[in-house]
């Protein structure tokens, strides 16, 4: 006898975005998280959609509006043109995928003009990872665009200060650490500084973790992940946004050199840098932030 209930959906792990304005760091954060070195080829001006990082065996395509799906180089995205494509999906065999898809969303500016894509793929974000820049941090335009953010994600999400190796001295990052936090702290889980350039030239270092801050992203992180129940949504629906998305500058990559040490916010005792993703049986993966 067939039975006409409902089949409860399949569970899925966390999904981790990273947003904010054009070239606030997101691209040169997803290349930290990821393992790699450098995005794909695109020219600066490419406007491009959400990127969805999942694991899997290495391979890239381009979902249209249209919900059709064609294959892209993983090392050339330069093609895609924003008017018709919803997204780019993007598998890889890199640890951090164990614990959670990532999506780098489009940077944008102004906040009268919020891409109907947000209203498609916030609601199927557990976690969003809100990238300023330390020389210009936490402007107007940024704090009323995190106020259409639902504010159920306030009390997960990180506002993670980028540029600090720009800051002159500890002074200077002192103050505007205080100054965000002052600012934003309600609206976020925590605020963190890093300076991402040097994070990923050194991410082979422990102590090059711990001075530019991309240690105590790490703790954040395993804490952050730990407290998400695998959700039982379905997969991002066929149906595309309607509306063009913004650009997206890719934060360029620094050559690589010795960052001023950060003091890391409200680093909790006792929480090691995990080596790599391992696949265990009862906890969620916790994210590494170097290659196996």
């Amino acid at each position: 006898m067939t039975s006409d209930a409902p089949k409860a959906p399949a569970s899925r792990k966390p999904r981790l975005a990273l947003m904010g304005e054009f070239s606030a760091g997101k691209s040169t954060l997803a290349n930290l998280l990821l393992g790699q070195q450098s995005s794909p080829v695109q020219v600066t001006a490419t406007q491009l959609p959400p990127v969805w990082y999942r694991l899997g065996a290495p391979s890239a395509q381009r979902l249209s509006k249209a919900g059709t799906a064609e294959p892209l180089a993983l090392d050339d995205w330069s093609g895609c043109r924003p008017d018709d494509t919803q997204m780019i999906s993007v598998s890889l065999d890199a640890d951090f995928l164990h614990a959670c898809d990532l999506i780098d969303m489009p940077g944008t500016s102004d906040p009268n003009m919020v891409p109907d894509f947000w209203e498609a793929f916030l609601p199927q974000v557990d976690l969003v990872i809100w990238c300023t820049p330390a020389n210009q941090a936490w402007r107007q335009s940024e704090a009323a665009l995190w106020e259409q953010v639902p504010p159920l994600l306030w009390t997960k999400s990180l506002l993670l200060v980028t540029r600090m190796d720009k800051m002159q001295t500890e002074r200077d990052r002192a103050r505007v650490l205080a100054r965000v936090r002052g600012e934003a702290g309600a609206l976020f889980r925590e605020v963190l500084p890093i300076a991402l350039p040097a994070a990923l030239a050194g991410r082979e270092d422990d102590a090059v973790l711990e001075a530019t801050g991309a240690a105590a992203l790490v703790r954040f992180l395993c804490d952050a992940l730990d407290g998400l129940k695998a959700p039982g949504t379905p997969d991002f629906p066929a149906e595309p946004a309607p509306r063009q998305a913004p650009s997206m500058t890719p934060q360029p990559q620094a050559r690589a050199q010795a960052a001023p040490p950060i003091q890391p916010a409200r680093a909790q005792p006792g929480k090691v840098i995990p080596r790599r993703i391992a696949r265990p049986k009862t906890r969620t993966p916790r994210p590494d932030m170097r290659s196996a």
